[in-house]
């Protein structure tokens, strides 16, 4: 089963709406509170599965980690919430043991490793970054 009909399923289990709406600037958004959580996916921002996957995944972090933003939270916070969310994508969309393999077959580009996984290089660096920081690569 591909990542993104996974992640719809996830969201359906754990009775998260996601919906199709032009929410203006940002290409994704979530909320969630009182036994209700969703997620708004921006048209015009996600127009591609890639771009759906990876917005999706971060939006799911963000719930699934319980890192929403809230009016107030000074800076840090806001940094290691979008730490422990991105942890949440980089976990489901790049998992270590798939992408170690890959650098053990040669593959150790970034936009190589991003085509394979079908994310951005941004995420494969987040990946990087957060598995060297655990001493998993």
């Amino acid at each position: 089963m591909d990542k993104l009909q996974k992640l719809y399923e996830i969201a359906e289990a754990h009775e998260i709406g996601v919906y199709f709406y032009d929410i203006g600037e940002p290409a994704a958004a979530a909320v969630s509170g009182d036994g209700f959580s969703a997620i708004a996916l921006n048209p015009r921002e996600n127009r591609s599965e890639r771009q759906e996957l990876e917005h999706l995944s971060h939006e799911m972090g963000h719930i699934e980690t319980g890192t929403l933003h809230r009016p107030g939270d000074d800076p840090i916070q806001i940094m290691r919430n979008e730490y422990r969310c991105a942890a949440w994508v980089v976990n489901y969309l790049v998992p270590i043991d798939e992408l170690r393999e890959q650098i053990r077959l040669g593959c150790t580009e970034p936009w190589e490793l991003a085509d394979y996984f079908n994310v951005s290089e941004s995420c494969i660096l987040d990946a990087i970054k957060i598995y060297r920081n655990r001493g998993q690569l």
